[in-house]
């Protein structure tokens, strides 16, 4: 039987010099794992091989898959594999679940995640109309999101008091789907930098950035920042969301609310995260923070491969300290 290691369903191939590709293959090289990046064009070939028992992957990185469209190839293949019995980052299942904020929104209410004061609408109710209690506590602006929407797809910032319409503009581009009409969060802004923030879950290891939710520009949050602006409750919210999502791998966005100066999640969970380097695009994750999520998710595969994986914890993981000649 042929057999693999670790693998990565991975929709990019042309890109040959890839930071997060190359680094997740030296580091299975490094831990003697054998390792294959999987395109939409070998698909078919594998999927006939693992049904026959000719192919055994033991771990699958999936970065690929349209969780929602059940035609799609990837998801397709994902479910292949976890019934064959891979381990999967991650479970199509879970994932599911975890990224329908229709769902997810109840979940972390019941939690005492701090979210936006929402209004769900549900996709059977094409004449609700919002009661004068529910446009007040909204206020203008607000924001309209489809509940599995992704990448900012289909969410609409709203100014003006046409609900309806826009709701209806919405589901064009998001059919069948609920959606939710969130208060708008106006972000504090802490020394300049506005307290806008993207934090990574990978396998328990929480990782605060600094986001500009315009510019996309990321930068890692030091341990001198956690203490000066208090930001400890960004690692608190983040490790709730995983224990309610049950996904190794996402990013969740979260803000300090100017009106309140109170935590708000804005993005519950997205699986999928962007991994393009900083060197190579403005809107990047740092490339220090690439590998090192690389580096950790190969890690993982490794401890899960040789039968000793575990979570028992969560850590912090911070930028490193660039020394200058004169202090060594």
């Amino acid at each position: 039987m042929e057999t693999y290691d670790f693998a990565i369903g991975w929709t990019e191939t042309e890109r040959k010099e890839d930071l997060f590709i190359n680094t997740l293959e030296s580091e299975c090289k490094l831990r003697k794992l054998s390792f294959i990046s999987i395109s939409d064009k070998s698909l078919d070939t594998l999927t006939s091989k693992i049904k026959k028992g000719d192919l055994k992957i033991k771990f699958y990185f999936d970065m690929a898959s349209e969780t929602y469209k059940p035609n799609d190839n990837f998801i397709q293949f994902a479910y292949c594999l976890k019934d064959s019995g891979t381990r999967i980052v991650a479970d199509p299942d879970n994932v599911k679940a975890a990224a329908d904020k229709a769902i997810t929104h109840f979940d972390l209410i019941s939690s005492r995640v701090p979210v936006p004061h929402t209004v769900m609408i549900r996709n059977w109710e094409s004449t609700r109309r919002l009661t004068e209690d529910e446009k007040k506590r909204l206020g203008f602006p607000f924001v309209i999101k489809p509940a599995r929407g992704y990448a900012q797809k289909g969410v609409k910032i709203i100014d003006e008091q046409r609900p309806l319409k826009d709701v209806a503009d919405a589901r064009k581009i998001a059919k069948g789907d609920n959606f939710l009409l969130q208060e708008f969060i106006e972000p504090q802004a802490l020394d300049g930098s506005l307290a806008w923030f993207r934090v990574f879950h990978v396998f328990g290891e929480i990782i605060p950035c600094w986001w500009h939710p315009e510019t996309k520009a990321y930068r890692q949050v030091t341990l001198k920042e956690i203490d000066d602006y208090q930001l400890m409750p960004l690692v608190r919210i983040t490790a709730e969301i995983a224990r309610i999502a049950r996904v190794d791998f996402f990013s969740c966005e979260i803000a300090i609310s100017k009106k309140n100066k109170k935590f708000v999640v804005i993005d519950y969970m997205n699986d999928q995260c962007a991994v393009d380097p900083q060197s190579e695009y403005k809107d990047g994750v740092p490339d220090d923070l690439v590998i090192h999520m690389a580096e950790r998710i190969v890690e993982k595969a490794w401890q899960y491969i040789k039968g000793k994986y575990t979570l028992t914890y969560r850590a912090l993981w911070f930028p490193r300290i660039k020394v200058k000649d004169e202090d060594v």
